[in-house]
């Protein structure tokens, strides 16, 4: 017998419990689904994919500024000595483009996230514009 989270709580159980002694989760493959039941796992599920989604934003802008920097900083050295820089033969500039577009895409994702979840909402719960 182990602990185990339950997927709708997130409280620890009994992985032979049948029920979650706190929500009243079932395990149960057979047994009917509480509609408040499934409406709170889908929340959970989309605030834990858009958690997934920023986290990996964040590393894509990390992956672009990796890139921007050594690109600014040679542009700033070669000011100073007065030399050209042609920031576009720079290395920096394919990993700036990466990042970017990873950037891009994760957005894509999030926004398409976003767009599923509001439609599988019930009509009650969807953003209605106000009324003028």
């Amino acid at each position: 017998m182990a602990l185990v989270k339950c997927p709708a709580c997130r409280t620890r159980m009994s992985s032979v419990a049948k029920v979650c002694p706190k929500c009243n989760y079932s395990r149960n493959p057979e047994a009917e689904a509480d509609p408040e039941q499934v409406k709170l796992f889908q929340k959970r599920l989309f605030r834990d994919r858009m958690y997934k989604l920023r986290m990996f934003s964040y590393v894509a802008m990390t992956i672009t500024m990796i890139g921007a920097l050594p690109m600014l900083w040679d542009y700033i050295q070669g000011v100073e000595k007065g030399s050209p820089v042609i920031l576009l033969k720079h290395w920096g500039i394919y990993v700036v483009a990466v990042g970017f577009f990873l950037y891009m895409v994760i957005r894509f994702l999030m926004v398409s996230t976003k767009k599923r979840y509001r439609a599988n909402l019930p009509l009650d719960q969807t953003r209605t514009s106000p009324v003028r």
